[in-house]
C-alpha cells in the first residue's frame, strides 16, 4: 500500500531550503545589576549582630575562666567599636564609589540598548525575505549545477491518441506550463546503472537559472510490485544525483489534475525554488492523499 502524492528531495536540498545568511552578532554583553542596597554610616544589623555574637561567645568562655572572658569582652567590644568607627568615617567613600558604580552601569546599559537596536536592524536587514530567497538561490545554483543538461528531452506537445490518459497527462503538463518560470519537457531519458536501464519519467521540469530539475511521474493502479520496486533503485540513484522527485496516482491525475498542479506548486513554494506559482491556485483545493496497493 502506497500513499500518493510521494515527494523525494535530496537531504542537502532540505537544509538549504531552511537556510539564513549569517546573522550578525551582538558585540557587547548585557552589563550585569550592581549591587541595589545604597551604603549607610553604620551597619546597623551587622552591629547587633557581631555584638549578639561577642555576647554570646564571652558566655561561653566566661562558664570556664572568668578572666579570659572579661578580656575577650573587653577585646570584643573595642574592635566592634573600631569597626563602627570605621564605618563612619569610610561612609562618603563607599557612597561615593557607590554612586559611580551606578552611573557606571547605566552608562553601559545605554551603550547595550544602542547596540542591541542596531543589531535587531542589521538582523532585520539580513534575514529579510528577498535577502533569505536571494541567499538560498545561490546555494541552490551551485548545488544543481552538478546535474548535466539534458539533451534529449523535448517540449511538451499533445498526442495524437485519443488515450484519456495522455490527455489527462498533457491537460496537467499544460496547466503547469502556464504557470511555471521553467519548462516542462518530455521524452527525458537517463541511464540508471543500478537497474541497468534508462529511466523515463512522466513529465520533466527544469528551471533554466537555478537548473532544477523535478521529475514528475504518474504510477498506474496496476504497476507490478517489482516494477515499483526497481523504480525504488532508480529514484535513490536520481536523488543522490540531485533530483527531486514527486509521484502522483494515475486516479489523482484523471480526477483532480488542478490540486495536482497545486501540490507541484506547494513544492517549488516551501523549498523556496519558486514562491510565486502557489498564489494562483488559491482558489484550488488541496490535494488528498491517495493510496494504491
Amino acid at each position: 500500500m502506497r500513499q500518493f502524492p510521494v515527494i523525494l528531495i535530496p537531504p542537502e536540498v532540505q537544509r538549504i531550503a531552511q537556510s539564513k545568511p549569517v546573522a550578525p552578532k551582538l558585540s557587547i554583553a548585557l552589563p550585569s545589576l550592581p549591587p541595589t542596597q545604597q551604603p549607610t554610616p553604620i551597619q546597623i544589623q551587622e552591629a547587633i549582630a557581631l555584638s549578639f555574637g561577642l555576647i554570646f561567645v564571652v558566655a561561653i568562655v566566661t562558664t570556664f575562666a572568668k578572666e579570659l572572658g572579661i578580656m575577650l569582652l573587653i577585646v570584643g567590644t573595642v574592635a566592634l567599636v573600631v569597626r563602627i568607627r570605621y564605618q563612619f568615617l569610610t561612609y562618603k567613600k563607599r557612597y561615593q564609589s557607590h554612586q559611580n558604580t551606578l552611573q557606571n552601569y547605566f552608562k553601559k546599559l545605554e551603550s547595550y540598548s544602542r547596540e542591541e537596536v542596531e543589531y535587531e536592524q542589521k538582523l532585520a536587514i539580513a534575514h529579510a525575505p528577498e535577502r533569505v530567497i536571494e541567499f538560498r538561490h545561490q546555494q541552490f545554483q551551485k548545488f544543481f549545477a552538478k546535474i548535466p543538461p539534458i539533451e534529449n528531452a523535448i517540449a511538451l506537445a499533445k498526442s495524437n491518441s485519443p488515450d484519456r490518459d495522455q490527455s489527462a497527462i498533457y491537460d496537467f503538463g499544460v496547466t503547469l506550463q502556464q504557470n511555471l518560470s521553467g519548462t516542462i519537457y518530455q521524452g527525458v531519458k537517463l541511464y540508471i546503472p543500478s537497474v541497468n536501464q534508462d529511466w523515463l519519467p512522466t513529465l520533466t521540469y527544469i528551471d533554466p537559472v537555478l537548473n532544477v530539475h523535478i521529475a514528475i511521474e504518474i504510477i498506474g493502479d496496476s504497476e507490478s510490485a517489482a516494477n515499483l520496486m526497481q523504480k525504488d533503485l532508480a529514484d535513490r540513484f536520481l536523488v543522490d544525483s540531485g533530483w527531486i522527485m514527486i509521484k502522483f496516482s494515475q486516479k489523482q491525475i484523471l480526477q483532480s489534475s488542478a490540486a495536482c498542479c497545486k501540490e507541484f506548486a506547494k513544492l517549488l513554494d516551501r523549498l523556496s525554488l519558486d514562491q510565486s506559482v502557489l498564489s494562483n491556485f488559491d482558489a484550488i483545493p488541496d490535494l488528498v492523499p491517495a493510496k494504491t496497493n
